[in-house]
């Protein structure tokens, strides 16, 4: 699926029906932004049409991802200002860059494309490393940084500094490794072919025998130990997992093969068949990490509260300082966007922060002077505060919210109870069933020909549905979330997506947009030119919510005008301003009416202390939300609401999305959204959030997932994340983990079926090394053919 090339001919959208976004081409999920899908979308376009940029959509392969639409100023630069200050004494400066929102050919050129633009060219060099996430710059002091940061942030990606150098993949090692085995297995088999045609005695026989048997000597000691180091792992911790019977195998194989080589036949047996079987685990293996890795590296790098910096006070001058190094007493300065890290006393000025990442109110509150603004609070205001830090950062509250991790690594490819259970029951059978062969075998032949067919037992016991059907699976699942903009970071998410029932809903930034919309625009309608342009000019100047919703409800109107009206802002309460003989007050309705109240409005634009528009606004909800909710309700879900903000509001939510009042809860601390996630079945219950409010929540959920990829640290900390504007990932993510947990157990049936027939024919004494060789990657290309046509048509994305 392309992006429609219609609209990359004139760079203009048609005014036609869509059914993708013209600028990701994902689905358009409803008509509020179309032809784009959200307004980020919408934004983007029309940055890179008026900047001559559209070379993008021709270099991009197949659907893009929407970018991230903050409505809010939550991002912190001070970094960059530790970097400008280097910069400042030194001709030339190196400087490491990690980059969020990367991921096509396209989003390099656009991004080099865009250095070319400041001068780039001239004055240093880029290197954009789209695996890692990083960018590399070699620039002079004369290079404009930060403009080409922001330039570059104008078009969904985030920057931030890099953390430490690159870490070295544990994905890159493992394909160094099957590459290594792939080659040395595909000799192996040309060798053996040779010797099952015929070929069994003289020096050509001979050469290819040892020349087999030190490729396997190879194969093992390069992937074999991969197994048998995990194995050994697992059993030091008394665990049995799939990794024990394939290292067993691995080295009984090759304890038989050396034994048959140098002490018995001289016969490289059963080294062709485990040569196979090691770079088809490994293959296996490696597709496992990638997936988690590939998701992983689209996120900037996060250290937690190590990487968060302040503005502290002394003696007059500013410093930026971590976080951790703020003591009771110290004197901060919060800019506009900044976070609040402590408890914080105002000391001067009053200030307007947004408390939504903590507690989910979607509203700033107004702070005076000798209040108390709480640790996690954002300076939503056009002006910096300062104030007086009430505790040490280490007893701020954010400290342990940030602190909590997520830890869902386990071996294979996932760590449920259910994969457990039967990892379990499988390595117990296998090892009884070559403990049984080798005490028959023994009393009927002798101990040579009992390690033989023990041997044969191991080897063909193929855990392939495990080792590579399974993992296939996971990474064809998790490839279709990935382009819809749906990146799992945990590996067995989608195992606990598959048994959940309940599903609990954050509201401010989850189920709505975290910003206000004009329900009743047709009041503003009826305004003449004038008063119009009066009140754009009131809104324009204003960083409130409820100023941005009748700004957008504005747009477009030939009177909406920029000039140089006076606007006085009286915190708490509203917007006033003069024109001509006439006063005119924006905001509540008993300050703007003359002490009238209104009781169907909570905005009054006023003219002379008379109300001319009575104006209603409610949060936007995401699009699609309510279609979404519904399916997931059709679908056998329970739904529910937690929410810090105030109860009315999340009931009002509730009511537009058709839940009933009593699972809409508002008013909740972190505590009582973990303790309502405990009570109600949390084993089996997703949460999805986009605040420091829902961490405690999460990690008693089942599972967690955040739409919040420009906020700090949230995403890093779920275990799935999503672009898309809509909730759509929500039912995605559900039928991912369904479908792939039917097809792992349809494979399981097979890998039982074959080695109930294999195992027989082994433990009879029958096994060939022939034969092992043909059926072992016969039965992996059978459960890998049928894997890929069962997700081929990627049904949990319809």
């Amino acid at each position: 699926m392309t992006a429609p090339q219609a609209t990359h001919t004139d760079r203009t959208p048609a005014r036609v029906a869509v059914k993708h976004c013209v600028h990701c081409a994902q689905p358009l999920l409803d008509q509020a932004f179309a032809p784009f899908c959200c307004r980020g979308c919408r934004t983007v376009h029309g940055i890179l049409t008026r900047s001559g940029l559209t070379r993008y959509y021709d270099l991009r392969r197949g659907p893009g991802l929407p970018p991230a639409d903050a409505t809010t100023p939550e991002a912190d630069p001070k970094w960059l200002e530790g970097i400008e200050a280097a910069r400042a004494h030194a001709r030339t400066s190196r400087i490491a860059l990690d980059i969020q929102g990367i991921h096509c050919t396209a989003c390099v050129w656009l991004i080099e494309e865009l250095f070319r633009r400041h001068g780039g060219v001239q004055l240093g060099t880029i290197l954009v490393n789209p695996t890692l996430g990083r960018i590399d710059l070699q620039v002079s002091r004369n290079f404009d940084l930060r403009n080409w940061i922001r330039a570059v942030e104008e078009l969904g990606y985030v920057l931030g500094p890099a953390e430490g150098a690159p870490e070295k993949r544990s994905s890159d090692d493992l394909l160094v490794r099957m590459g290594i085995c792939i080659a040395l297995a595909a000799n192996v088999m040309l060798f053996a072919a040779a010797t099952y045609v015929g070929l069994n005695e003289g020096p050509v026989y001979e050469l290819l025998n040892d020349l087999s048997y030190a490729a396997g000597v190879v194969a093992v000691w390069v992937g074999g130990s991969v197994f048998v180091r995990s194995a050994v792992s697992a059993l030091r911790v008394r665990m049995l997992h799939l990794d024990v019977p394939i290292a067993l195998g691995v080295v009984l194989a090759f304890a038989g093969s050396s034994w048959a080589f140098f002490m018995d036949s001289g016969d490289a047996a059963y080294v062709d068949t485990l040569t196979v079987f090691i770079a088809l685990m490994l293959v296996g293996r490696w597709l496992q990490q990638r997936i988690l890795e590939r998701n992983q590296a689209r996120l900037l790098a996060d250290d937690g509260t190590e990487g968060l910096l302040t503005r502290s006070v002394s003696n007059g001058q500013v410093r930026i300082v971590p976080c951790v190094a703020v003591k009771k007493g110290d004197e901060l300065l919060i800019a506009p966007g900044d976070l609040v890290p402590v408890n914080l006393t105002l000391s001067e000025s009053s200030a307007r922060c947004s408390l939504d990442w903590i507690d989910g109110e979607s509203v700033p509150r107004a702070f005076e002077v000798g209040a108390e603004v709480p640790a996690g609070a954002f300076n939503v205001g056009d002006r910096a505060f300062r104030g007086t830090s009430a505790t040490d950062f280490s007893a701020s509250t954010i400290v342990r919210l940030l602190k909590a991790e997520i830890s869902r690594a386990a071996p294979g490819p996932a760590a449920t109870t259910w994969w457990r259970r039967v990892s379990t029951y499988y390595v117990v059978g296998v090892l009884l069933l070559a403990t049984t062969a080798t005490v028959i075998w023994s009393l009927i032949d002798g101990p040579l020909r009992a390690i033989e067919v023990a041997t044969a037992v191991l080897v063909v016991t193929c855990p392939c549905a495990f080792g590579i059907a399974a993992p296939l699976a996971y990474e064809l699942v998790s490839y279709g979330l990935r382009r819809a903009g749906v990146f799992v970071r945990t590996r067995d998410l989608l195992d606990r997506a598959a048994r959940v029932e309940h599903i609990a809903f954050d509201k401010t930034g989850t189920l709505t947009t975290g910003t206000l919309a004009v329900r009743n625009p047709s009041s503003l309608s009826r305004l003449n030119d004038t008063d119009t342009g009066v009140l754009y000019n009131m809104v324009a100047r204003s960083a409130h919510p409820k100023s941005v919703a009748l700004r957008r409800a504005l747009d477009g109107h030939p009177a909406a005008r920029l000039d140089s009206l006076g606007v006085d802002e009286v915190v708490g309460r509203g917007l006033s301003a003069t024109r001509g003989a006439h006063g005119y007050r924006l905001g509540a309705p008993g300050w703007a009416n003359s002490g009238s109240s209104i009781r169907d409005a909570d905005v009054v634009f006023a003219r002379d202390g008379e109300a001319i528009a009575t104006i209603r606004t409610n949060e936007e909800l995401r699009p699609d939300a309510r279609d979404e909710v519904d399916r997931l309700r059709r679908d056998g879900y329970d739904l529910a609401i937690l929410s810090g903000d105030a109860s009315v509001a999340v009931k009002e939510v509730g009511r537009r999305l058709g839940l009933d009042a009593s699972v809409c809860l508002g008013n909740l601390s972190p505590e009582d959204k973990a303790q309502y996630v405990d009570q109600h079945d949390a084993a089996r219950t997703l949460l999805v959030g986009d605040g420091l409010n829902d961490r405690v929540a999460m990690d008693v959920a089942a599972c967690s997932g955040t739409p919040a990829v420009n906020r700090p640290f949230m995403a890093s900390r779920c275990d799935f994340y999503f672009l898309s504007p809509g909730l759509r990932p929500i039912a995605q993510i559900l039928r991912g983990g369904q479908e792939v947990t039917h097809l792992v157990r349809r494979l399981l049936a097979f890998a039982i079926a074959y080695n109930v027939i294999t195992v027989s024919i082994a433990m009879a004494g029958q096994m060939e090394p022939w034969i092992a060789a043909v059926l072992m990657p016969l039965s992996s290309l059978v459960t890998l053919g049928y894997a890929m046509t069962v997700l081929s048509k990627e049904p949990w994305r319809s």
